[in-house]
């Protein structure tokens, strides 16, 4: 018996047969979400994948701008100076961008209010210094002022009326402006910058939860990982013929 691994970060598997070990072939494909993905991220992920890497971006689209899905092959740059680009499927991966919204159609604040906090154990594994009380203050629904920041220069939390949006026709509430205030006290945030980078972190970690306990719930009830689909629906049909 030999010691099975993963050959791409290295993780200890278990015990398996030589054999098996050697005819064991892993999935190459990792899948990357990003919420609400084929709203408006998109676009600009596949100009820089396209220039990125060799090789063409793979497409599942809507329409002309709207994309369910899209996939970039990402080569060992040793496999492909060795082979001339050909390198085999051992050596690269593919990055497979889906969006989570086509799984769990709702806003992030409201996914991550149906967890409980002992459920977010990837946002505590990252924040596991703080009290629960900042941890808390952290993880609900942060807020920006994203029409007031329209250049470099603009450094400090501005006033409440600089939150307001055109969109809602309205500013923040007072509740949610003593948020933002205290987030930026309590993590001696100095720059409009760093407070952007503080939401957008919180923003990632809060998915990832969501996303492995939605994982784990539909793998334990149907026994089948929606990682490796597309759009829920097409996870619903195969979980219906079982």
């Amino acid at each position: 018996r030999v010691r099975d691994h993963c050959h791409l970060i290295g993780r200890f598997r278990g015990p398996a047969h030589s054999a098996c070990n050697l005819n064991y072939k892993g999935s190459y494909v990792i899948p990357v979400f990003f919420h609400n993905l084929s709203g408006y991220d998109a676009h600009f992920i596949i100009k820089d994948l396209a220039n990125a890497y060799l090789g063409s971006v793979e497409l599942l689209p809507v329409t002309k701008e709207s994309y369910i899905a899209f996939s970039k092959l990402v080569r060992d740059p040793a496999a492909v100076e060795g082979d001339g680009g050909n390198a085999a499927c051992s050596r690269c991966v593919k990055l497979r961008f889906l969006d989570s919204f086509k799984f769990v159609s709702a806003g992030l604040d409201k996914l991550a209010s149906y967890l409980d906090e002992s459920k977010l154990t990837i946002a505590r594994s990252e924040f596991r210094d703080l009290s629960d009380d900042d941890f808390r203050a952290l993880t609900r629904k942060g807020v920006l002022p994203y029409e007031y920041v329209d250049n470099v220069k603009r450094l400090r939390l501005p006033p409440r009326e600089s939150f307001y949006s055109s969109l809602t026709g309205d500013t923040v509430s007072e509740s949610d402006f003593a948020h933002a205030t205290r987030v930026w006290e309590r993590f001696c945030v100095k720059t409009l910058g760093e407070y952007s980078d503080l939401y957008l972190k919180t923003d990632d970690l809060l998915l990832a939860d969501v996303l492995e306990n939605f994982r784990a719930a539909c793998s334990e009830s149907y026994g089948l990982d929606p990682a490796y689909y597309f759009t829920l629906p097409g996870y619903t049909c195969d979980a219906m013929l079982q």
